[in-house]
Order: structure tokens, then sequence, then C-alpha cells
């Protein structure tokens, strides 16, 4: 199961490489001088996490690329402010399992990157060693990356449709929510579990993320399936990743466990259909 814990891979004169499950797991604890791998997607706003905290380097998974490149939309972003970021091959690596990430493929590199001697199909380990030789990070604060609003998309007798960027928006909240159905910019793998248990939500719809290795994008469905929680995944292709509102609007069920699919979420959904099914309306 996936946890908050940071794992250090190296150390040397030059600096630290660190893994974590998912980029929100990153803190106050990272340093100017430390290369972060993210068991996360990299899409904006998970890079833009890192960004915000200082990490002179920024590696995560690319989450199947996706519609729209969003899957790697954080390395053009971070090439803005001339961050060297890097993204796992899809299938190199486990979603939201940072050890695995590390131990994955690079699939995608901004120039920055590549200037530092990153290419692609190296390890990421090996890549990781390269990024050491960054100059040292600053702290860069992109507003799109401090989305912590819980929108209200619909609002039933019997219950709620919600949405929310990720994982810091579903911790904030303190009290159960039994009644509602949670869609999500995130994908569905471990990392969801413990704060959708903690909520007893009645559904979560995220993205599949392009499965991935080991189909880590959508890992968390037999865990929420044993709590009675319903989930599903819309297809990486279909809706932007990190875009909550493309989630909602664009995307179309690809996978559902075994709850959703009793409740009646169906392949081919559309997100609004899954989500009222999960509410047996």
């Amino acid at each position: 199961m996936a946890t908050d814990e940071q794992t250090i891979h190296h150390e040397d004169v030059r600096g630290r490489i660190l893994s974590a499950d998912s980029m929100t797991y990153f803190d106050e604890r990272v340093g100017e001088r430390d290369v972060l791998v993210s068991g996360s997607y990299a899409a904006r706003m998970t890079i833009a996490w890192a960004m915000r905290l200082g990490a002179r380097a920024i590696i995560a998974h690319a989450a199947g690329v996706g519609k729209d490149n969003a899957g790697i939309s954080g390395l053009s972003l971070a090439q803005e402010y001339h961050v060297p970021a890097l993204a796992c091959e899809t299938m190199s690596a486990r979603l939201a399992v940072g050890e695995s990430v590390y131990e994955g493929e690079v699939g995608h590199a901004n120039q920055a990157a590549e200037n530092l001697g990153v290419e692609i199909g190296q390890s990421i380990a090996d890549a990781s060693g390269c990024l050491l030789d960054a100059e040292t990070g600053r702290k860069v604060i992109v507003e799109e990356s401090l989305d912590d609003k819980i929108y209200e998309l619909e609002q039933f007798p019997n219950g709620n449709i919600r949405a929310s960027w990720g994982i810091p928006v579903l911790r904030s909240i303190k009290e159960p929510r039994p009644q509602d159905v949670f869609i999500q910019a995130s994908h569905c793998g471990l990392t969801l579990v413990p704060h959708v248990m903690k909520l007893s939500l009645k559904g979560v719809i995220a993205n599949d993320a392009g499965r991935g290795k080991d189909d880590s994008g959508i890992a968390s469905f037999p865990f929420l399936a044993r709590e009675g929680i319903a989930a599903a995944a819309v297809g990486a292709m279909s809706a932007r990743i990190g875009d909550v509102m493309s989630t909602w609007e664009d995307g179309v069920i690809s996978c559902m466990n075994e709850v959703a699919e009793k409740r009646g979420v169906r392949e081919g959904m559309r997100t609004r259909e899954a989500a009222h099914a999960m509410l047996n309306r």
C-alpha cells in the first residue's frame, strides 16, 4: 500500500535523490539541492507542487501521456522556469509507487533535463544522477497549482456529486461524506485509497492514467470494493489527467470495480452517467 514516506535513494556532496508515492507527500523537508522522484503523474499541477517546494529537478510518471499530452504537461511548465523535469515511460513503472518510478525508464524529458545528459530510454536511476548537476532549486509559485476548491457539481436528496483536484483537497475534508460521489483529476492508484476510505465516500471517479505497469493506475479498485465504495476510471485519452473539469465533462469510463458495476456503471459511459449510477439515480 502507498505511504506518505520519503525515501532517500542517493546522497552525496551535490545533494539528494528522494522518492515518494505522491508528489503531494513532499513537504518542507525538501531542500534546494534535492531531486524529487514521484509516483504521481507529470501534469502541470503535480509538477507545480514540486516547483513551489524549490526542488532542483523533478521526475514523475507519464501516466499514459493521454489527451492533449496532459500526463506530461508539467514538463513544459518546468521548462518555462528552466527546471529540469522528466517522466518515466508509462509501462516501465507502477503509478503511485515512487520507488518503482526510480526503477523505471525515461520516456519524456524537457530541454533543461536533456542539457544535463538525460536521454530517452535511460534508466531513471542514472537520469536522476545527471539531474544532481542542475543548478540549485528556487521556490516558484504557479497560481494554477493552488486549486484547493471543492466543486459542487450536482445535488440530489440521496447524495451529491462533488469534484476536486487531488489528495490535498480530500485530506483537508474532516467529516465523512458517505452520500457523496467525488470526481478526481488524478489517477486511481493506491494513493487514492486511504483518503477515499477516510471519507467513506459512496463512489469516486478518476483517470486510468494509461493503466501503467501491473495495472497500477487502477490499483485502488479492489481495496475500495472491500469497503463497499464504487470506483471507476475514465480513459486517459478521453480526459486530461490533472484537469478535474475535463474528467467531468470529457471523460469516458474505461473500467470500474465490482461495486460500481453492480450499481450499473459500464464501460463507455460518460462520467456524469456513471456518477448518477453510483448514486443509484
